[in-house]
């Protein structure tokens, strides 16, 4: 398995995820059938997924050392295999999918999160923060 701090690596800046963009490429994804699909079309959506799962995983806590949270492993794996040249057009498709499938997940995590910081009166990210879409 890949190590999270190699996939998903510490920024100085606040990264933070544009939950509606996140949104509507996941379902984009989504929507894209096989047999339809170009594998061209397959990878620019998967390096779109990527960058929005890197975006997510960067803006949300980090867990406790040596425990990361299911979906985290997921995605670090997912991540770290995307980009397999050689893998059959089925095959990307469906690593395609799924990385959609962990980013609604992680879109739904970044918007409970952003909530949860909001009701405790915390301010939202620093001027200059970055958003990746």
């Amino acid at each position: 398995m890949a190590d999270l701090e190699q996939v998903i690596p510490e920024t100085p800046e606040r990264v933070t995820l544009d939950i509606e963009a996140a949104r509507a490429a996941a379902e984009e994804a989504l929507s894209l059938q096989l047999g339809t699909t170009t594998r061209v079309q397959i990878e620019a959506m998967t390096d779109r997924l990527t960058g929005h799962i890197r975006s997510a995983l960067a803006e949300l806590p980090r867990d406790a050392p040596g425990r990361p949270a299911p979906t985290r492993k997921e995605a670090a794996a997912l991540l770290a295999a995307a980009r397999t040249g050689a893998a059959l057009a089925h095959s990307a498709y469906h690593a395609m999918r799924d990385l959609a499938f962990v980013l609604r997940h992680l879109a739904g995590r970044c918007e409970k999160e952003r909530a949860a910081d909001g009701a405790s009166g915390s301010a939202g990210g620093p001027p200059g923060s970055l958003t990746h879409g």
